[in-house]
């Protein structure tokens, strides 16, 4: 292969990433180059050494395909404990944005949600999250729904374990230990949502449009409804294989 060619090889497999009005050259595996980085912090690129033995940033390397070779590089953890250890201006830039950040979550503000998923380059992720938010608003039209029409007690603990071990084929404890997940929403993936959004969705009609009442009609009502989603899930599956 040419060095050319080489060059080449090593260009694309960099990618970019916006750090404010800096753009950081980034590695396969997600790591941000160094000199990058302190550029985008104000940090003089001569201060790598003392800095990478004072915040113990350890010693990646990546070759970017510039003509001096391998360089050290940064993880997005590592970027934010300089942001928030260095006086630069513009470290105290990314704090205030941090805080913003911070005050947008604990608000609920989608826009910030939103932010983060134009970010991610992979549609995949993207999709997922959006599954995952339709969802969240199934369950609570769900569960808004069996309230309404009588549902109390442990019912709704019941239609949700019914949920899960259709979609899951397990209950919630058992798949969030398997999948090392805290939410067990977190775990799943984007065609699990759907099809959870989809079953709880069918059984929220269902109750309205049999006028259920109480909460063994309910749960027979939606024990069908699971039973017959997880028939034609099965039966797809079939199909395509």
């Amino acid at each position: 292969m040419t060095d050319t060619a080489q060059q080449e090889v090593r260009m694309y497999a960099v990618s970019l990433t916006k750090l404010g009005k800096y753009t950081a050259r980034t590695s396969p595996d997600g790591r941000l180059s160094a000199l990058d980085a302190l550029r985008a912090l104000g940090e003089d690129e001569g201060n790598w050494e003392l800095l990478c033995a004072k915040y113990d940033l350890g010693t990646g390397h990546y070759d970017f395909g510039a003509p001096h070779g391998a360089e050290p590089t940064l993880s997005y953890d590592q970027f934010s404990l300089l942001a928030f250890a260095l006086q630069t201006p513009e470290a105290k830039r990314w704090r205030v944005r941090a805080r913003e950040m911070l005050a947008g979550y604990l608000e609920g503000d989608v826009r910030l949600a939103a932010e983060i998923a134009e970010r991610n380059p992979e549609g995949e992720k993207r999709r997922w999250l959006s599954a995952r938010l339709e969802s969240v608003e199934a369950r609570k039209r769900f569960m808004s729904t069996v309230a309404r029409h009588g549902g109390e007690g442990s019912v709704f603990q019941q239609v949700s374990s019914l949920s899960n071990r259709s979609v899951l084929n397990m209950n919630s404890a058992a798949f969030r230990r398997e999948r090392g997940v805290r939410d067990t929403r977190d775990g799943m993936t984007a065609s699990e949502l759907m099809r959870l959004t989809y079953l709880e969705t069918a059984s929220a009609q269902a109750i309205e449009a049999h006028a259920a009442r109480g909460n063994e009609q309910i749960l027979e009502l939606h024990r069908k409804n699971a039973d017959n989603e997880r028939k034609v899930w099965q039966s797809a599956l079939g199909q395509a294989s």
